[in-house]
């Protein structure tokens, strides 16, 4: 069973905001560009009970400054998830499983997740210009209007 969750600040995302500023010089307008960290959950076990367990994690969440979403939103817009292509989140998956006991993990994978208001193509190029490094990241599309 799979459970995503995205963690997003409670304050203002300056890496969001300066994202933004770059594109818009650069000639692309992206309407609103958000920033999340994206996790996805492999588990064996309640989805729901773990989903309560690890919006509370603070080795994930800090619930001073953070927000903790699970499941991604379908609101139209488009997103970007950008994941370092060999990421395979040993020490994160042992700090979980070993030193904070949640055994029903089987596997994580972490990313970045950017939304923004415009069209697939237009997502695209910011992704490719801007929102990813083609070295050692990959990127998927999910959702928006073409």
């Amino acid at each position: 069973m799979k459970v995503e969750m995205l963690v997003r600040l409670r304050i203002p995302d300056t890496t969001a905001i300066t994202a933004k500023q770059v594109l818009e010089r650069m000639g692309l307008d992206v309407g609103s560009l958000k920033r999340a960290d994206y996790y996805m959950f492999e588990i064996g076990g309640d989805e729901k009970e773990f989903s309560r367990k690890i919006a509370k994690v603070d080795v994930l969440v800090n619930s001073n400054k953070h927000i903790a979403q699970i499941g991604l939103s379908a609101d139209g817009m488009v997103s970007v998830l950008v994941k370092n292509s060999d990421d395979k989140c040993e020490g994160l998956m042992h700090t979980l499983t070993q030193r904070l006991g949640m055994k029903e993990i089987k596997s994580i994978q972490r990313g970045v997740l950017w939304t923004m208001d415009c069209g697939k193509e237009t997502a695209k190029k910011a992704t490719e210009q801007l929102l990813y490094n083609r070295h050692f990241q990959e990127y998927k599309i999910i959702g928006g209007a073409e």
